[in-house]
C-alpha cells in the first residue's frame, strides 16, 4: 500500500501528488509520518483554493465554455472546437496563463520547503514531486501555445489528456517502485519510470510546449495574432535540493534584457529577466546563499558593471568588498548580450547602454572580469554565462552595420580558482526556447542541477551533480534541442582554471 495522493487540478490539469519518499517499505514510523504528508497536502489544497478564486475574474469569461480552466468547471459543458482562439480569447488565455504561472510558482516554492517525516530522504521526496512540477510546466507551455494561436482548442484538450494519462501512469509506477524491498531494483524501476516520462515530454509535441504543433486552420485566414510580451519575467517552476546555509557566500546575478530603452541599435534579450529570476531561486535554494548576499542587477549599465566588478585602474568593486577572505564562495550569473573581440580588446559583456558601433569603448571586457575576479580573495568562484560572443544572437545581429555572419572570438582561459560554465562555444549562438521565455542553456543548466543530471543515463543516481554529469546532460539536452529547434550547433563550455 502507499499513502494516498491528493488529486489536484491546476488550470484544468489533474495530477496526483504524493509527498513521500518511498525510499523503503512502509514501516510504522513512516505511517506516523502520514500526518506530516496530510498537512502538506492540505497546504497545497489551500494554495489551490486561492488560485480558484483568482480564476473567477471576468477576464476569463471569453474562454470558460471552450477550455477547462479549473476545478470550478466540474460538471459544466466544455466544448473544445477545432478552431483557433479569437483575438479576445487569446487575451483571456494570456491572463489565464499569468494567473496559472503564479499558482505554479507558489506550489513549487511550498514543495521545496515542505516538511518531510524524519525517515524520508529529501532528494527522493523532490524526485517524486518533480513529476508534478514537470507536468505543471508542460501544461503551462501548452496554454501558452494555445494563447499564441499555434494550436486549436481541440489540440489543447487532446494533448492535455495525453499528458494527464502519462504522468498518472508513470508517477504510479514510480510510487510502486519505491515500495520494493530490494534497493537496486527499487532504484532501477523508479529511474525507468522517470526516464519514460522524460522521454514522453521530450519526444512528443508536449515537450513542455516547445515544439510548435503544425495545425492548419480550416479557414484560409491565419489565426489572429496577439503580441507576446516584450520581455519575459517569470522564473522556471523548478524544485532544487535544499543546500546548506552558507552565510558568507556571495552571488551576483545580472539580467540584461531591455536594451531598447536606451535607444541604441541593440536588440532585446527577451528571456534574460526570467532567466535571472530563475537563477536567483537556484542561488538561494540550492546554493544556500542568503538573499541579502545577492547583488542583483537588472539591465545593468557599464558603470554598474564596473561598480560591482571593478575597473582596469581599481579591481576593488562591490563584490570585492562583500567577500570574506578565504571563506566566501562566489557565484556569478550573467544573461544578456556578449560581443566578440575587437582590435581594442574583448570579448565583452554588453551593458544596456553600450553602442553597437563602438563596443570596444562601451562594453565590459571579459578578460578584465576574469583578471579582477582573480584578485578577489574568495574560496572559489563560479561564473555562469548565458551569452554568446560570436557577434550574432537569437534576436539578430549585435554589431551594428555588420553582415549577419559568425565571428570567431578567441576563447578566454579563466584564472586559477575560477570555474566558467558558458552557454556556447565562441563561434556559436546561445539559443532560446521556441516561445522565447528562457534561454535553452539556462533552462537545462537549472534542470540538470535540480537533479536530472545526476540520474542515468547522465549520472550515477547518487544525487549530487558533478561537472562531468552536467556536461553529459547538457550535451544530451541543450545541444540536441538547439539542433532540433534551430538547426544550429550549440555546445556548453565548462572550463576550470585550477586550484590555488
Amino acid at each position: 500500500m502507499r499513502i494516498p495522493a491528493a488529486v489536484i487540478v491546476l488550470g484544468g490539469f489533474a495530477v496526483g501528488v504524493t509527498l513521500m519518499s518511498g525510499a523503503q517499505p512502509l514501516s510504522a514510523s513512516l505511517l506516523d509520518g502520514s500526518q506530516v504528508q496530510a498537512n502538506n497536502r492540505a497546504a497545497v489544497e489551500r494554495i489551490m483554493l486561492s488560485c480558484e478564486q483568482s480564476y473567477m475574474t471576468p477576464d476569463l469569461d471569453p474562454i470558460r465554455a471552450k477550455v477547462e480552466i479549473s476545478r470550478s468547471h466540474a460538471g459544466e459543458e466544455i466544448a473544445p472546437t477545432d478552431a483557433y482562439p479569437s483575438a479576445e480569447e487569446q487575451n483571456a488565455i494570456f491572463v489565464w496563463a499569468g494567473l496559472r504561472k503564479t499558482c505554479t510558482n507558489k506550489i513549487a516554492a511550498f514543495l521545496q520547503t515542505a516538511p518531510a517525516p524524519t525517515e524520508m530522504n529529501r532528494d527522493i521526496v523532490n524526485w517524486g514531486n518533480s513529476f508534478f512540477l514537470r507536468s505543471m510546466a508542460a501544461t503551462g507551455e501548452l496554454v501558452t501555445a494555445l494563447g499564441q494561436g499555434r494550436i486549436t482548442y481541440a489540440d489543447y484538450a487532446m494533448k492535455r489528456g495525453e499528458l494527464v494519462q502519462r504522468v498518472d501512469a508513470e508517477h504510479a509506477n514510480w510510487n510502486q517502485a519505491m515500495l520494493l524491498p530490494d534497493v537496486t531494483r527499487r532504484l532501477h524501476e523508479a529511474e525507468q519510470a522517470d526516464l519514460r516520462f522524460s522521454t514522453f515530454l521530450a519526444e512528443s509535441s508536449l515537450s513542455l510546449g516547445r515544439e510548435q504543433v503544425q495545425v492548419q486552420p480550416e479557414s484560409p485566414q491565419p489565426p489572429p495574432q496577439v503580441a507576446a510580451p516584450r520581455l519575459y519575467e517569470t522564473p522556471l517552476a523548478l524544485s532544487f535540493p535544499r543546500g546548506a546555509d552558507r552565510p558568507d557566500d556571495i552571488a551576483v546575478i545580472i539580467g540584461n534584457g531591455d536594451y531598447a530603452k536606451q535607444g541604441r541599435d541593440i536588440p532585446n534579450v527577451r528571456p534574460a529577466h526570467a532567466d535571472a529570476a530563475s537563477m536567483r531561486l537556484y542561488a538561494t535554494q540550492a546554493l544556500g546563499i542568503r538573499a541579502k548576499n545577492i547583488i542583483s542587477l537588472t539591465d545593468a549599465t557599464e558603470a554598474q558593471l564596473m561598480a560591482v566588478f571593478g575597473s582596469e585602474k581599481d579591481h576593488r568593486g562591490q563584490l570585492y568588498d562583500w567577500v570574506k577572505p578565504g571563506l566566501s564562495r562566489v557565484f556569478i550569473y550573467y544573461a544578456g548580450h556578449g560581443a566578440p573581440a575587437t582590435d581594442s580588446g574583448g570579448p565583452y559583456l554588453v551593458p544596456t547602454d553600450a553602442e553597437a558601433t563602438r563596443i570596444g569603448l562601451s562594453a565590459y571586457p571579459l578578460p578584465l572580469l576574469y583578471d579582477n575576479l582573480a584578485r578577489v580573495p574568495a574560496e572559489s568562484i563560479t561564473v555562469v554565462l548565458e551569452a554568446c560572443f560570436s557577434g550574432q544572437s537569437q534576436a539578430g545581429t549585435l554589431i551594428g552595420k555588420a553582415s549577419p555572419i559568425l565571428i570567431a572570438s578567441k576563447a578566454v582561459v579563466p584564472p586559477a580558482n575560477i570555474t566558467v560554465i558558458a552557454a556556447a562555444a565562441s563561434d556559436q549562438i546561445a539559443s532560446w526556447e521556441q516561445d522565447e521565455s528562457h534561454g535553452l542553456f539556462t533552462e537545462y543548466f537549472l534542470r540538470g542541477m535540480s537533479g536530472e543530471a545526476a540520474r542515468p543515463p547522465y549520472g550515477n543516481g547518487h544525487g549530487r551533480v558533478t561537472l562531468d554529469e552536467l556536461d553529459r546532460y547538457l550535451q544530451g539536452t541543450l545541444t540536441y534541442l538547439a539542433r532540433r529547434y534551430w538547426g544550429r550547433d550549440q555546445t556548453a563550455q565548462i572550463a576550470q582554471g585550477g586550484a590555488k
